[in-house]
């Protein structure tokens, strides 16, 4: 995991991970049971990015770390990126009703991912399809 985040950023290549796995020793192995019981990466990988968040805010100067986010999508993003994976010819009131948010909501996350290139729209509003440009 650390391998594709530093790609994004150079900084993400020094990142302390076995001091800050050590300091969470619990958390870090309650994740990983709790992956495993579910059969999902999603609390190990929740658990490392929130630890990874604290590393930077603790040791990077903020305007770096308030960049971070904005290239990293999310837990809607992801879910919207999800979706639209599995069937790019949904619409936002399918994802509204799918993620259990208002159409506006969606509309704001579309409108987001849209700028920063994760998603892009091909053909008409009715007719049209997404393109899930992201990789993850």
């Amino acid at each position: 995991m650390l391998l594709k985040i530093g790609r994004l950023n150079p900084l993400f290549e020094h990142l302390p991970v076995e001091n800050m796995v050590h300091a969470n020793q619990q958390k870090y192995y309650d994740a990983i049971a709790e992956s495993n019981n579910i059969g999902e990466s999603g609390p190990f990988i929740d658990f490392m990015l929130d630890e990874i968040l604290k590393a930077l805010q603790t040791n990077v100067r903020v305007e770096v770390s308030n960049k971070v986010p904005n290239k990293v999508p999310n837990k809607s993003e992801m879910a919207v990126l999800g979706l639209l994976d599995a069937n790019p010819r949904m619409t936002r009131m399918e994802l509204a009703e799918n993620l259990g948010i208002s159409d506006a909501g969606v509309k704001k996350i579309i409108a987001k991912m849209k700028t920063a290139g994760w998603i892009e729209r091909k053909g008409s509003n009715k007719n049209g399809y997404w393109v899930v440009n992201y990789k993850y």
